[in-house]
């Protein structure tokens, strides 16, 4: 495939990740490969096949003569979800090995939001495993949980503080230290995960 036809389908998947991750696009929503192609002024065929990749992905259904949607979350599939990020992270942790004798060192952003600061701190702990198929799943968990990270302010009120935590683990010389926060730091999502699941169901439609 040349690159002309690839460009247009990577902005069409980068758009569409970027809606998922920053609550573009929620539970329940419809997703039309036109609507997408008419804001980023692209043929609607890449965009089919970026939906097609993210239905591959599980970020996306496909309902057949219906279109694409966002998958709704029951609080068995947020609790599923919780647990998968975390054993990602683990594993990530517990294969780690020195690959540099100059590691990345994670880059801390000033007044960032503390749900995209440790989303983006978890997602650099994964790039540590070394393995491209830890990244990817984590990724793509990652961005299945995000529209449940954005509700998780409205029950535990102490994210600033729990971030500030995590973020001080973010040397390699506290990696001894990691495996017990992020244990944590799942332990207190999933002991709210039905409260969550409800605040993700779209309003009931009056038909009075």
């Amino acid at each position: 495939m040349t690159t002309e036809k690839l460009e247009p389908l990577r902005q069409a998947l980068v758009e569409l990740r970027r809606r998922l991750r920053d609550g573009g696009l929620a539970p329940g929503d419809r997703v039309t490969a036109k609507e997408i192609a008419d804001s980023l002024k692209l043929s609607p065929t890449p965009v089919r096949e970026a939906l097609s990749r993210l239905a591959g992905e599980g970020l996306l259904e496909k309902h057949p003569g219906d279109g694409f949607f966002v998958p709704e979350l029951s609080a068995a599939d947020v609790v599923a979800l919780y647990r998968m990020s975390e054993h990602l992270l683990l594993i990530s942790q517990g294969t780690t090995r020195v690959q540099s004798r100059n590691p990345r060192v994670f880059e801390p952003v000033m007044e960032e939001p503390p749900i995209r600061a440790v989303e983006r701190l978890f997602l650099a702990w994964a790039a540590e495993s070394g393995s491209r198929v830890t990244i990817e799943a984590y990724r793509t968990v990652s961005l299945r949980l995000a529209p449940v990270r954005r509700r998780e302010a409205q029950l535990i009120g102490d994210l600033d503080p729990e971030a500030d935590t995590l973020l001080q683990l973010a040397d390699p010389s506290a990696r001894r230290r990691r495996p017990a926060a992020i244990q944590t730091f799942h332990k207190r999502r999933i002991a709210v995960a039905e409260a969550l699941a409800r605040l993700l169901e779209p309003p009931a439609i009056d038909h009075a």
